[in-house]
Parts: C-alpha cells; structure tokens; sequence
C-alpha cells in the first residue's frame, strides 16, 4: 500500500490532488473474517470505525485483483473529468497494487461503497487487505 501511495502522489496525481487514506489493522484472524465476510458487519464496522453513513448502502464486490483494478481507477477519474492525470496511468498503479499479493487466500479486494460520501460526494472504496488481515477506506479531494 505505500508504495502505491507513493507512485500515486509523486508520478500520477496533481499537487492539487488530496488522497487519504484511512486503515485499520485486526490483528486477530477471526475478528477480520466475521467483519469482512458479511456485508453488514463490514458496513457497520465502516461506519462505526469513521462515521460513514452507510445505511442504506451496498458494496459492488471486486474479488479479482484485475477487474478491482479497472473499478478503482474509474473511481480516481471520477473527481474531474478533464485532463489532471490519465486514466492508464492511474489503473497502472491501481493495477499493481491490487495484484499484489502471492495467493488468492492473501488477496487485496476491492470494494467499492455505492453512496454519496463526502468530501466529493462519490462512492467509497475500501481494500480488504486478506494476508494484512486490514480494511483500507480511500478518500480524495481535488482542489482546483
């Protein structure tokens, strides 16, 4: 994940582009699979940990590190649909970052929150982070 932060902010993104990220480590195997495997425990838990208002809400499920890919990147070109960064560059990153894992057992999934979420009223996505046992929420402003 830091190295696609990295790459993001350095070589893709505009200075005016604010990423954020906000993540949250389990620790515990059990606890992680009881959140992420059932959709209202992981809408709560969203919810609860960042005061997203997720009722209501439903997540588009990316298992495919390949197909997330293509998903996370047309999120990122949602913020402005002119010409700060390109869509190949972000879902080059996007695409390295999702395939990155060495089993599908230690997957990085993306999902992706359908709803209006500030600060630019999109949907959210959030990495399911399976050999990290970690849920990453990904939020972004552009200020121009």
């Amino acid at each position: 994940m830091e190295k696609f932060i990295e790459n993001m902010c350095n070589t893709v993104l505009p200075g005016c582009f604010n990423l954020k990220v906000l993540s949250f480590d389990f620790g515990n195997k059990n606890d992680f699979l009881v959140t992420v495997n059932d959709s209202r425990n992981f809408l709560s838990f969203i919810q609860e940990k960042w005061d997203f208002l997720c009722e209501g809400c439903y997540s588009d499920v990316f298992h495919s590190g390949f197909l997330g890919s293509y998903a996370f990147a047309l999120w990122f070109m949602e913020f402005d649909e002119d010409n700060w960064f390109s869509y190949d560059s972000v879902h080059k990153e996007t695409e390295k970052y999702l395939n990155s894992y060495s089993s599908v057992s230690d997957r990085n999934e993306l999902r992706i929150i359908k709803g209006s979420f500030l600060p630019m009223k999109l949907d959210l996505p959030v990495v399911v982070d399976y050999e990290k046992l970690s849920v990453t929420v990904w939020t972004g402003e552009l200020r121009d």
